[in-house]
């Protein structure tokens, strides 16, 4: 009898502690997501999605745009430089061509030296040493 009631008492406990796991499983069930709940909670997420995507296409655009007006704005910028750049670029022509006519004087000038004074000089100091050398000689 003893061990019956040993045996009794154990399923009681048993009986009470399977109880408090099924109290606490019901408490806990009353948060599961039902099958409607996970598919209005994907519904809610694409239609997110779609909005999402619409507003970066959205955004897209108006990036798109204000690079497009920034890139009007650089190339009118680079257009003006552009023109300064030509303007300089013929005025160095204008100062090479300068620095040309001023070579070919002074290289006018030096054959004219060389033509007028220089070789008359040689000339006349060779004749100077050939007649002073015949003169010796002779």
């Amino acid at each position: 009898m003893e061990q019956l009631t040993k045996r009794v008492e154990q399923l009681e406990k048993t009986t009470q502690q399977i109880q408090t796991d099924v109290a606490v499983l019901t408490a806990r069930s009353e948060h599961f997501a039902t099958k409607a709940d996970i598919e209005k909670v994907r519904a809610e997420q694409g239609a997110m999605r779609v909005e999402i995507m619409g507003e970066l296409g959205a955004l897209e655009q108006r990036i798109d745009k204000k690079f497009e007006r920034m890139e009007e704005k650089s190339e009118l910028k680079f257009d003006k430089i552009d023109a300064r750049f030509a303007r300089i670029d013929e005025k160095f022509e204008r100062v090479d061509q300068r620095f040309n006519q001023l070579e070919e004087k002074i290289s006018a000038f030096n054959n004219s030296l060389t033509w007028k004074i220089m070789l008359p000089t040689c000339l006349l100091v060779l004749a100077w040493f050939v007649q002073n050398i015949v003169l010796k000689m002779s």
